[in-house]
């Protein structure tokens, strides 16, 4: 099933087209298109006819292209710009005879929760205080144990600000940078109003977060490019907003890594994230790729009743999140075995974490001669509950069960992020790995008559001895007493 989700936004219109799997409502994006519409350029309290017909065009634009896909389903979502203007009914009509689209416009709350489902479905972070910054606000929301505590939508847009504090030529002088700062500091809430807990984690989307983390990762000559689940300081958020606001638009549209739809308002985006951890006291954000419009679709496809957006309540989504951030489960016939190893200690909770990812991933990879392709296949995919350097520790624990040299080379190349202690962590993954896929695939049990922290002693039991690579069971077993330093005596046995 093919799904359209548009977004238009106070400085963007976005499409997202979604191939959806009916079983499990689980979606991956196939075609995206976006224009920087600036529907809320001028904004006194209407929408302007200019921003109004570059709207319209793009949504034009859009139709076609949904067409073109034969989209059946299309989602159409309005934010802050829409929701504001006090002649939303007339564009919205306007919109709608011009191009077919009905569009839903959410609540500042609405635009909120779905942007932290979104979010949270793919970072799973249980206690976080998430934002999303547009052009024409900030949504906050922040959660714990994934209960949705406090939901804040401020009118701190990128363009909105950016119209309001930079001159003609788009520059923030000095004098308005200080007053911009004091601006947002008034506006945000406190640690004590939001009543954070210490272990929270600052998680955010958006265009301008996203530009800002390339434009840091190419300074620091980052090795994976990779935006979802990167982290970035406030140190560096600090020095990239000072940087800019030195520059004119026309000097940051130079830039690579932002280009001209974003060098109006990137400045002052960065200056609104970097006085949010200041007054907030966080030392990181953790970037996520995903927000409104995944929430949005996530909401449609669990909506068992009505597909009506206004309609899907706080208890639902936090049950989805919950339910969308369940661990993965370990295959039955290794299951015994690889939490014996945890019980022991002999595997690390996070060892476990992304063994249990990777067990899932491997037996649904495509065939590929190339490792390196392999890896990078791997590194594509946004693994829930996973740093990078976890998912390099995934990627290469993979491909270290195909050839060991392979994966020695791929980790030299990416020690910027990887520490030396990981990799024992790869060895013992791929150990488990390689031991789990022969006892899956074998219908192996297995039976201990001895274990501790020096010796494991136990049977494999399988149906047919005949069906079991026993030389290749014992170079994996060997393989495995190094990495997990332990001993290992085994002995196979017919089913009873």
């Amino acid at each position: 099933m093919k799904i359209s989700v548009i977004d238009l936004g106070f400085n963007s219109a976005k499409l997202v087209n979604y191939y959806v799997n009916a079983k499990d409502h689980s979606f991956l994006a196939y075609e995206q298109q976006s224009a920087m519409v600036r529907l809320g350029q001028d904004f006194s309290g209407a929408l302007a006819y200019e921003p109004i017909q570059r709207t319209i065009r793009a949504l034009q634009l859009f139709r076609d292209v949904i067409h073109f896909q034969q989209v059946r389903h299309v989602i159409s979502i309005a934010t802050s710009a829409v929701r504001e203007a006090n002649n939303n009914k007339d564009f919205l009509q306007e919109v709608f005879k011009k191009t077919g689209f009905k569009f839903t416009v959410l609540s500042g709350e609405e635009e909120a929760i779905y942007s932290y489902l979104g979010a949270l479905r793919s970072t799973c972070v249980p206690t976080v205080l998430f934002f999303d910054l547009g052009g024409g606000s900030l949504e906050l929301v922040y959660s714990e144990n994934y209960k949705i505590k406090k939901v804040i939508s401020l009118p701190l847009g990128t363009l909105r600000l950016s119209e309001a504090y930079c001159d003609a030529e788009g520059r923030l002088s000095k004098k308005n940078y200080f007053k911009l700062e004091e601006h947002i500091i008034r506006e945000l809430p406190d640690r004590k109003e939001l009543d954070i807990s210490l272990d929270t984690i600052l998680t955010g989307v958006g265009g301008t977060l996203r530009a800002v983390s390339r434009y840091n990762q190419e300074a620091i000559r980052y090795p994976l490019e990779k935006i979802h689940n990167y982290r970035i300081n406030f140190a560096d958020i600090s020095t990239i907003t000072n940087t800019f606001r030195k520059l004119s638009p026309y000097e940051i549209a130079e830039i690579g890594t932002i280009g001209s739809n974003r060098a109006a308002t990137i400045t002052v985006g960065s200056c609104i994230m970097k006085t949010l951890m200041q007054k907030l006291e966080f030392e990181n954000i953790l970037v996520s790729a995903r927000g409104l419009r995944e929430g949005v679709l996530s909401a449609f496809l669990c909506s068992s009743k009505s597909h009506n957006l206004h309609d899907f309540n706080l208890i639902q989504i936090q049950n989805f999140v919950k339910y969308s951030c369940k661990r993965e489960r370990i295959p039955q016939y290794a299951r015994k075995i690889i939490t014996l190893f945890c019980d022991l200690g002999l595997l690390k909770e996070r060892e476990y974490e992304i063994f249990a990812h990777a067990i899932k991933i491997i037996t649904d990879l495509p065939v590929v001669t190339n490792l390196h392709n392999m890896f990078y296949i791997i590194i594509d995919e946004d693994v829930r509950h996973l740093s990078h350097r976890e998912q390099l520790i995934l990627a290469l624990s993979i491909v270290r069960t195909k050839k060991a040299k392979s994966a020695s080379a791929l980790f030299t190349k990416f020690n910027l992020i990887l520490q030396p202690q990981n990799r024992r962590s790869i060895e013992k993954i791929s150990g488990c790995l390689s031991l789990s896929l022969i006892l899956e695939r074998c219908k192996t049990k297995v039976r201990f008559t001895k274990f501790n922290r020096k010796e494991i002693i136990m049977t494999f039991i399988t149906e047919n001895n005949n069906g079991l690579p026993l030389t290749l069971l014992e170079e994996v077993v060997n393989s495995l007493q190094k990495a997990l330093d332990i001993s290992i005596i085994c002995s196979t046995s017919s089913k009873p």
